[in-house]
Order: C-alpha cells, then sequence, then structure tokens
C-alpha cells in the first residue's frame, strides 16, 4: 500500500469530483467514441487474444462461481418466473413469422441419410426391442381378456415367457417395418404436423401454467437434478470441452474478418460509447480506483520533478 500524503489527498478529492463531472464524462464519451470508429477497422485476430478466451472458458467457472449457490438461484429464478411473467409466448412473435417459419419446415423437411441411419440404430437397441414386445404382448392379453374375461387373460399370463419369445422371433422384421415406416416422407410430414400442433398447444398456454402441469414431487425432483446438474463435474467437463470447441469453431470463421463487419460499431459507435461510460463511470469513482489513479498521478508528477 501507498502512504497517503498531502498531495495525493488532493488528488484524491480532485478525481472524486471528476469522475462525477459531466466534462469527464463528455470527454470519456468522445474518447470511447473514437476507440470504437477506429476498432471497426481491426481484424478480429489482431483485437482479440484467441487463446485468452480459451483460458478464461476453462477456468472462469472454477475460479469464480459457487455451484451450490448457483443451483439455489437458478431455482429461485424459476420460481420467480413461474409467479410473476404472465401471456403466451405465441401470441408475442410476429404472426407473419410464425407462418413463414411454419412453411419453411412443411415443404423442406426431410430426413438426410445420417438421420435416418440414426433413426435405425435406435430402433434396433434393445430397449425399444423390450418396448415393442412390451406393447404387443400388452395388447394380446387385452385382446383375449375381451375374448374371454373371466381366463384369458390368466392363460396368457401363464405363457407370458413363450409368447414374449415368439414375438421377439418376428422382432427384426417388426423393427425394419417400423424404421421404414418412420423414415416414409409421407409420415415425416406427419409426424411434423402433429409436433406442430403440440409445439403450438403448450406456447398457447400462459408460461406460469407450465409451472402448474407439475405435481409438487416433479418440481422436488426437478430441483434435486438441478442440483445435481450444477455439481457433476463430468456435465461441467462436457460443456466446457463444448464450449471450448464451439469457440474455436467460431474463432476460425471471423478471425480475418474486420470487427467493423461483426458489429455496427461504425454506425452505432455514439451509442456504444454512452453505454460503456454509464459503465466505467461508476467503477472509476470508487474509492479504491479513485486513490489508485491519485497515487500514480502522484507518483508520475514526482518522475517528472525529478527529471
Amino acid at each position: 500500500m501507498r502512504q497517503v500524503t498531502d498531495k495525493t489527498g488532493a488528488a484524491v478529492r480532485y478525481w472524486q469530483r471528476r469522475v462525477r463531472s459531466r466534462a469527464f464524462k463528455r470527454e470519456l464519451m468522445a474518447l470511447v467514441r473514437r476507440e470504437l470508429t477506429a476498432l471497426a477497422g481491426e481484424r478480429v485476430r489482431d483485437v482479440v487474444d484467441a487463446e485468452l478466451v480459451r483460458s478464461i472458458i476453462r477456468e472462469w467457472d472454477t475460479r469464480m462461481i459457487d455451484r451450490t449457490r448457483l443451483a439455489e438461484l437458478v431455482i429461485e429464478a424459476a420460481r420467480q418466473s413461474a409467479r410473476k411473467r404472465r401471456g403466451e409466448p405465441l401470441r408475442r412473435l410476429d404472426p407473419q413469422f410464425i407462418t413463414d417459419v411454419e412453411a419453411i419446415v412443411r415443404e423442406g423437411f426431410a430426413l438426410s441419410a445420417g438421420a435416418e441411419d440414426a433413426i435405425a440404430a435406435i430402433m434396433r437397441q434393445e430397449f425399444v426391442r423390450g418396448l415393442f414386445t412390451d406393447i404387443i404382448f400388452s395388447a394380446i392379453v387385452s385382446f383375449y381378456q375381451r375374448v374371454n374375461p373371466l381366463f384369458g387373460a390368466v392363460t396368457v399370463r401363464v405363457l407370458e415367457e413363450q409368447i414374449k419369445g415368439f414375438i421377439r422371433f418376428f422382432m427384426p422384421m417388426l423393427q425394419q417395418q417400423a424404421t421404414a415406416f418412420i423414415v416414409s416422407q409421407a409420415n415425416q410430414r406427419t409426424a411434423v404436423d402433429f409436433v406442430g400442433l403440440v409445439v403450438r398447444q403448450i406456447l398457447d398456454q400462459p408460461l406460469p401454467n407450465y409451472a402448474a402441469m407439475m405435481t409438487p414431487a416433479q418440481r422436488r425432483k426437478l430441483e434435486t437434478l438441478i442440483r445435481h446438474a450444477t455439481a457433476s463435474a463430468t456435465l461441467d467437463s462436457i460443456v466446457r470441452e463444448a464450449t471450448i470447441a464451439a469457440w474455436d469453431d467460431l474463432y476460425a470463421v471471423i478471425a480475418d474478418k474486420r470487427v467493423g463487419d461483426l458489429l455496427r460499431v461504425e454506425e452505432q459507435a455514439a451509442w456504444f460509447a454512452e453505454r460503456c461510460v454509464e459503465f466505467v463511470a461508476p467503477a472509476l469513482a470508487r474509492s479504491h480506483i479513485v486513490e489508485f489513479i491519485a497515487a500514480e498521478m502522484a507518483s508520475a508528477a514526482k518522475v517528472r520533478g525529478s527529471a
């Protein structure tokens, strides 16, 4: 810590008045505006240190975030949002925008070859096979129960393993048929229309109704899941790696572009400068910052005096 002298104290008082004055804010705003205008012509790679950004992504969470507190803040924010917000999300969107999106989806939707392969792989999973087997077996039980209310269902249950074994024998053919049904162009459009109706119905609901759809038990489970997710080192690592990969891809695209090509800093320099000063000026007025600036000025004056 520097020792506070009379000269330093006078400088502190000067800076406390200066940074709060309109003249200082005007001059700072003009300076920021000039810098932003000049910045517009710079290449992104000359302004942004890509490795520094990667380092921040790798380290910022562990250095700054209290994960337990973060989880509680997310949960409380969700509760506040459910209580306060009103209105249906869909009605806040431009009707023409909604129409255009629906037209694009209906006219251009088609699964790629990769998506079809992914669906086929999913359909071959043991979970899906067991699900289909249980569905077919349940249908058989229901049918026999209707045909013979007294003994039909009991008879089928006794032969459950034999019947399921018979169903599994034909399962590969059934899975192929199900996959062909899903990837069919006509069925894809039907699925899109169905999903569209579901999404519209959901978006037509007032936002607080979403929370009302959950029982207290489900809400507690969701909150427990949020706490576990924020504390999960594995999930944190996955998110971090995905963020770094996304940043690397983005930087590769924008590195050689001018800042002005990406941000309207020339056109909006005055607006940016005004917002920047609104944020920076109160920080400069904080006592420790003012004392630091005053001490630096005193040191510079001492050097000039001894030169």
